[in-house]
């Protein structure tokens, strides 16, 4: 917005330079640049959107005043004489959007009357471009105001003007020359029978003014913000008007904004005035309330004491409503005029007073505080130790949505345990997740869309099922890995990662964290492979699942490899017991090596399970260093070597109790999975 520098004197005793307006506003909040228009000072004012009180020469000398605490020069305005009673019928069908609407009939204008030059300069210097008196005295009456008022030819009107929604599809010409097509979400000016206007935008083609126009209908209303915010941009228009009233305008000046320009109309061009006519909704015009302004608050928030007299001066001088009765000791019940329609909490109070006071006043102060650092709770070192394992092992962690569509769900778990969202986004992300390899699954997708091959991710989440009708979730971690085990390059082969890379990387997480008694289990699950799919099982329980996606799902996705999947309880992974000491094992270790034939069928980590539940104490570890298969006849058999690791705490064993062991594990061997000794 623009405004002579000049015009803005005229309302004060006082005489600013360009300077001290500019410095006075911009250090206020109003950012302000001076120009040079035809040898002129011109400020050229930039709003943020919330001050739409100051889009008006009042609003900017309103704020001047209270910033310089200068007095306005007020200019009554008179009322102008009343020649005939004819008033325009107005029927406000959607008072909501329109709760106040003001006309005004004016007769016999001379169309011959040329706008005056004073007139015509402040316009001009103001960036708008003089048309006729009638348009110019509106236009002059909007920036001067801050209220738009749109002008109707009388005899393009029929019968009454009609304030409703548009229809859907409704065409209208507007005044650019385009056609429009509305709906129910615009707000129209009409007759009877056709549109005369967008509702706080721009008028049609068919009830504008024109050089004959010599009876006109004047409009002033304030429009709900909401109703205009948007609307002109989703037509590709723009008009000061529709600028103003999305950002809102005062809901008290309409009756001002009619007087004036009529006093301007019969001033510069004659006419012969009708009453106004005035539709008002008292209940939907928006009215500001009293808000409590707390003295330690204030002093709280800037950090510095300001006199309570000065405080209350400052809110005067903002034309604020001041109640002391009752509060003078914690402070003041304080209401803002009509048109500071941004203020509607004691932080915007206090910011006013900030601003008026001068920011410039309030000294710089470094905040000292004494700070401890906190040592980290149990629950960020498992997570940061959870990460770490991954993260190492060359995995990057995703975060998803808990919003999947129901055919992936039904997937993974069973249909009964969906919890369904009442207004999901779409039929896409309708049910909350029962499992995250969906999620995973969609990351693999679009990683491959964008040509990278190699992939490894996990995610830490919640699931959402449902037990007896009540949601229940549980943490799990879930990760997936696909492509190539190493970098291509000349010094090795091509390898796919497996399933025995991704059931490596879980005992690599299971080590660290000292899971111990971890089994994998062969089963099956309708998103994994038949045979390469694996329950693990902590304690008897199970506690996760891993395997290879199911080569059906596999081709549906158009991949080239199958994806290998897992998840695990998130629970079953707690940190370890810090150890403060630990006994050095320096007696010697005796190794005795068992080479046996054994059923394909028997999983070889069934055998080492047995041999722990003989609870030699002796017995530290074992090792399974060789593995063969071979066919026998009509019968697939295989070929086992484990190493058995002795060592006592106290002394050296003896070899004669060593074999005692071995012979003990070698007769459960032959009994439970009737073994070969070779």
């Amino acid at each position: 917005m623009k405004l002579p520098v000049t015009w803005i004197n005229e309302s004060f005793k006082k005489d600013y330079s360009a300077i001290e307006l500019s410095d006075l506003l911009t250090l206020s909040g109003i950012e302000s640049e001076i120009e040079k228009d035809k040898g002129e000072e011109v400020l050229d004012i930039s709003l943020t959107p919330n001050r739409a009180d100051c889009f008006s020469y009042k609003g900017i000398i309103q704020e001047i005043s209270a910033l310089d605490n200068a007095k306005i020069i007020n200019i009554k305005q008179t009322e102008p004489v009343i020649h005939h009673n004819q008033a325009m019928v107005v029927d406000v069908k959607s008072k909501i959007d329109s709760p106040v609407f003001m006309t005004r009939v004016i007769k016999s204008i001379n169309r011959k009357a040329k706008t005056p030059k004073w007139l015509k300069k402040k316009l001009d210097r103001s960036g708008y471009k003089s048309i006729n008196a009638i348009v110019d005295i509106a236009n002059y009456v909007m920036l001067e105001t801050g209220q738009p008022l749109h002008t109707y030819d009388l005899k393009k009107i029929d019968t009454k003007i009609v304030v409703r929604r548009a229809d859907d599809k409704e065409p209208i010409d507007i005044l650019d020359g385009s056609r429009k097509i509305l709906d129910s979400n615009f707000l129209v000016i009409a007759d009877i029978k056709k549109p005369l206007g967008i509702a706080g935008i721009m008028g049609s083609m068919d009830s504008g003014i024109s050089e004959d126009t010599e009876d006109i209908v004047l409009e002033s209303a304030y429009f709900n913000f909401e109703t205009i915010m948007g609307r002109a941009r989703s037509l590709s228009l723009h008009s000061e008007a529709s600028m103003r009233f999305e950002r809102g305008v005062d809901p008290a000046i309409q009756e001002y904004a009619i007087q004036r320009f009529t006093n301007l109309i019969n001033e510069i061009a004659g006419g012969k005035n009708g009453p106004i006519h005035s539709s008002i909704t008292n209940k939907e015009v928006p009215k500001n309330k009293f808000i409590m302004l707390r003295k330690d608050k204030i002093k709280q928030i800037l950090g510095i004491t300001i006199p309570n007299q000065t405080i209350k001066n400052i809110l005067y001088r903002l034309d604020m409503e001041i109640n002391e009765k009752d509060f003078g000791y914690i402070g003041w019940s304080v209401k803002a005029p009509s048109y500071r329609f941004d203020i509607n909490e004691e932080c915007d109070l206090i910011e006013e007073i900030s601003r008026v006071y001068g920011f410039e006043h309030i000294p710089e102060k470094i905040e000292e505080q004494s700070m401890t650092l906190k040592s980290k709770s149990s629950r960020q070192l498992k997570r940061e130790k959870i990460d770490t394992v991954f993260h190492r092992l060359g995995y990057n962690e995703v975060v998803n949505y808990s919003f999947v569509s129901p055919s992936m769900n039904s997937l993974s778990n069973s249909t009964q345990d969906m919890i369904d969202l009442q207004n999901p986004i779409s039929i896409e992300m309708s049910v909350m997740r029962n499992s995250l390899w969906p999620g995973l699954l969609n990351n693999l997708s679009h990683n491959i869309k964008r040509q990278h091959k190699d992939i490894k991710i996990f995610e830490i989440g919640k699931l959402f099922t449902s037990k007896k009708k009540k949601p229940v979730e549980k943490n799990v971690i879930a990760g997936l890995i696909y492509g190539q085990r190493r970098r291509e390059s000349w010094a090795y082969k091509k390898n796919l990662l497996d399933f025995y890379d991704l059931k490596g990387h879980l005992e690599d997480l299971f080590n660290t964290f000292e899971v111990k008694n971890i089994t994998f289990k062969s089963a099956s699950h309708p998103m994994l492979c038949p045979g390469v799919a694996a329950e693990i099982e902590f304690k008897n329980k199970k506690v996760g699942i891993i395997g290879m996606l199911n080569p059906e799902l596999s081709a549906d996705m158009k991949l080239d490899h199958d994806p290998f999947i897992f998840e695990i309880d998130y629970s079953c992974i707690q940190l370890p017991i810090l150890k403060s000491f630990v006994n050095s094992e320096y007696h010697p270790s005796s190794r005795r090596d068992l080479s046996f034939v054994i059923s394909n069928e028997v999983i070889i980590d069934e055998i080492l399970t047995e041999i722990k539940r003989l609870k030699i104490k002796e017995l530290k570890d074992m090792v399974v260093f060789d593995l063969f298969d071979k066919n026998d006849g009509e019968t697939t058999q295989k070929s086992v070597s484990i190493g058995l690791i002795f060592q006592a705490k106290s002394r050296t064993l003896r070899d004669a109790e060593i074999d005692e062991y071995i012979s003990k594990v070698i007769k459960m061997l032959e009994v439970i999975f009737q073994i070969n000794i070779r």
